[in-house]
C-alpha cells in the first residue's frame, strides 16, 4: 500500500513526505506519447526558445497582473492570507515563467508540473479554480507576447499555438496529481475499512462465542427440570417451556447478528444441495406447531412435494424459523398464518409467509431489512426486537441468488414472498 498522505484522527489531509511522482511512474516513452498526444513538436519547442529573451524582461509585469487577477477571487485571497506566502508564491511564479518558454519539456519538467500540481491539491486549491488561473496566465502572457514580438511578425501565432499547447499540457500533469493524491487517500481509506471490517467481525464472532456456550448451558439446565415430569407440576412445565422458547429466541437472535456480519464482510458461507423446499417447510411448521395453537395463531401449510430446488438447506431453515417467529411475535392472538410453497420450474422454487394480521405501512416496509432500521419502525408504531431477523433474512436469500419482498396494504395482512435456490451450474 502506497503512502501517499497521512490521516490523523480527526480526517485531515497532511501533507505525505513522498512526492505524487514517484507514483506515476513516468518514463521517457510516457513523456513523449504526451507530448505527441497534445502535437508538441520539435518546431514548438524551437519557437517558444526564440521566443524565451523576449519575455525574460516581462516576468515581474506578468506576476504582477497573474496576482491581481488571483487577489480579486475571494476565494483563493483567503487562501493566500498567511503571512509571507505570497511573496513566497510569486518566487515560484518567477522560476516557472522562465522554465515555460525555455524549450526543455524533459523528465524534470514534468517532474516539476506535478509537484505543483500536488502542492494545489494538498492545500485545498479546487481544480476549476486551477483551470480557471492557468487560463488567465495563458492570456496574460499571449498579450505580452503579441508586445515583444515585432508587428508583423510571421511567428507570433505559430508561437501563441506552441505556448497553448505547453499549458495544456502543464494543466493536464496538475490534474494527474490531484487525481493521483486522490487515489492515495482512496486506497488508504479503502485499507482502513478493511482494518475495520475485519476486527468487527472477529469482536463479533468472540461474543458469539462467549454466548453460545453459557446459552446451551442454561438450554441444557431447562430440559432436564423439564422432562422430571414427577417433579414439576403442569403450570411449572408451561414456564420451563416458555423459558427454553425464550432461550432459542435469544439464541436465533446471536446467530442473526453473526451471519448479517458475516454477510457484510463478505463471508456468509453457502453450501448448496439438492433439497425439497416444501418438505423443508413442513418440517419448520412443525417445531412452531404447538407453540402457535397454544398462541392462538394457528398455521397452515400448502405445499404439494415435491419442490425440489439447489439451495442451503440450513440458511433456507433459519430464513423460515425467522419469518414464522414473526409472524408469531408481531400479530395478535387469534391471526391466521399461512405458508405456499410452489416450483418456479428449473430448480427454483417460491414460498410465501402472510398472515391476516393488522399490515404494515407502506412508508416503513423499506427499513424491515435494513439493520439498523428498529427505531424508525418502532417510531412509526411497529413492534420490533433487534431488528436483525429481516436483515438476516435478505442478507441470506441474497446469497442464495434469490429475492425477498414485503407485500401489505398497510391496513390488514403481510405477506412476505420468497424466491430460491440456484440452477445447476
Amino acid at each position: 500500500m502506497n503512502k501517499f498522505h497521512v490521516i490523523d484522527r480527526e480526517g485531515d489531509r497532511k501533507p505525505s513526505p513522498e512526492s505524487c511522482v514517484p507514483l506515476l511512474h513516468l518514463t521517457p516513452d510516457d513523456i513523449a506519447r504526451r507530448k505527441a498526444y497534445l502535437g508538441i513538436t520539435a518546431e514548438d519547442e524551437r519557437l517558444l526558445r526564440e521566443a524565451h529573451p523576449l519575455l525574460a524582461g516581462s516576468a515581474e509585469a506578468v506576476i504582477e497582473r497573474f496576482y491581481a487577477y488571483l487577489l480579486s477571487q475571494e476565494h483563493i485571497r483567503r487562501m493566500l492570507e498567511a503571512p509571507g506566502l505570497i511573496d513566497r508564491l510569486k518566487a515560484l511564479q518567477r522560476a516557472y515563467f522562465q522554465r515555460l518558454t525555455a524549450g526543455d519539456y524533459g523528465m524534470e519538467y514534468f517532474q516539476d508540473r506535478l509537484r505543483v500540481g500536488d502542492t494545489h491539491e494538498r492545500v485545498g486549491l479546487a481544480p476549476e479554480w486551477y483551470i480557471g488561473a492557468y487560463q488567465t496566465y495563458l492570456q496574460i502572457v499571449r498579450d505580452v507576447l503579441r508586445q515583444a514580438l515585432p508587428p508583423g511578425d510571421d511567428r507570433l501565432f505559430p508561437t501563441i499555438s506552441a505556448l497553448s499547447k505547453i499549458v495544456t499540457l502543464d494543466v493536464g500533469l496538475a490534474i494527474d496529481a490531484y487525481i493521483e493524491r486522490a487515489r492515495g487517500r482512496l486506497e488508504q481509506r479503502n485499507a482502513e475499512l478493511i482494518r475495520l471490517q475485519s476486527a468487527k467481525q472477529t469482536l463479533t464472532d468472540m461474543i458469539v462465542h462467549d454466548l453460545q456456550n453459557p446459552l446451551a448451558g442454561i438450554r441444557a439446565f431447562l430440559e432436564h427440570f423439564a422432562s422430571r415430569k414427577d417433579a414439576v407440576t403442569a403450570a411449572e412445565r408451561e414456564a420451563l417451556e416458555e423459558a427454553l422458547r425464550r432461550c432459542d429466541d435469544l439464541g436465533e437472535m446471536v446467530m442473526n447478528v453473526l451471519q448479517v456480519s458475516r454477510a457484510e464482510s463478505g463471508k456468509l458461507e453457502v453450501y448448496l444441495e439438492e433439497l425439497d423446499l416444501a418438505e423443508l417447510a413442513k418440517r419448520s411448521v412443525a417445531a412452531f406447531d404447538l407453540h402457535a395453537k397454544q398462541e392462538g395463531r394457528p398455521i397452515r401449510i400448502e405445499a404439494a412435494s415435491p419442490v425440489n430446488v439447489r439451495s442451503d438447506q440450513s440458511l433456507l431453515k433459519r430464513i423460515f424459523y425467522n419469518l414464522i417467529r414473526n409472524a408469531l411475535r408481531h400479530t395478535p392472538r387469534g391471526t391466521k398464518i399461512s405458508i405456499c410453497v410452489t416450483s418456479s420450474g428449473e430448480g427454483r422454487g417460491e414460498f410465501v409467509i402472510s398472515d391476516d394480521g393488522p399490515g404494515i405501512p407502506p412508508d416503513v416496509q423499506p427499513l424491515l431489512f435494513e439493520r439498523f432500521g428498529a427505531s424508525s419502525l418502532r417510531a412509526a408504531g411497529l413492534r420490533v426486537d433487534t431488528g436483525l431477523g429481516l436483515a438476516f433474512c435478505r442478507s441470506a436469500v441474497d446469497a442464495l441468488g434469490g429475492r425477498i419482498v414485503v407485500e401489505s396494504d398497510g391496513t390488514k395482512g403481510t405477506a412476505f414472498r420468497i424466491s430460491i435456490g440456484r440452477p445447476e451450474p
